[in-house]
């Protein structure tokens, strides 16, 4: 389903943020707050984060690695659609925001992530920041369609020391 559009055409941040969260379980919504901006050729975000009880698990007192990934996801789909709407990198340049819409779930895979956890998190209060690094179009093979491939990293920090960060390279398959 798309969005309902304001009378400008843009969705409003958090009207965004509910629309590209709309995929998840109300309870795993962890994304609260994010701000996007362009910094030179990168894309970066800076968010609020909170997760008031595990998707899957006993409570564990912290942030685990699946609930990290599902924080960077939400991250990196808000992102990409700040970046479709917004017109923040060029490779975007050709995407509509219904492009976005339909590619969202089926042509956004991760092909490699990493992360490294150096303190415990509190998983209900904790703040997070992803950079797109590099972006780029290309062919894998002649018979298959482009794909972009993105370069990404992501940091996770609470307010009592916790720290996690890693890297992410993300495919997206332009059909």
């Amino acid at each position: 389903m798309s969005p309902t559009v304001t009378g400008t055409g843009l969705l409003a941040d958090a009207g965004l943020r509910e629309e590209v969260l709309r995929c998840y379980l109300p309870h795993c919504r962890y994304l609260t707050d994010m701000h996007v901006d362009q910094a030179a050729d990168t894309v970066e975000g800076r968010a609020t984060l909170s997760i008031a009880e595990s998707c899957y698990i006993q409570d564990t007192g912290h942030l685990n690695a699946v609930e990290v990934n599902i924080g960077y996801n939400q991250m990196l789909y808000y992102t990409i659609a700040r970046t479709v709407r917004d017109r923040l990198h060029p490779v975007f340049a050709d995407w509509s925001m219904e492009d976005y819409w339909r590619r969202q779930l089926a042509d956004i895979l991760i092909v490699n992530l990493s992360s490294t956890f150096r303190a415990p998190i509190d998983r209900t209060a904790f703040s997070g920041s992803f950079t797109l690094r590099r972006a780029r179009q290309r062919r894998l093979r002649s018979d298959r369609p482009a794909t972009i491939m993105l370069d990404t990293a992501f940091r996770f920090w609470d307010a009592h020391g916790g720290s996690c960060s890693g890297q992410v390279d993300v495919a997206v398959v332009v059909s």
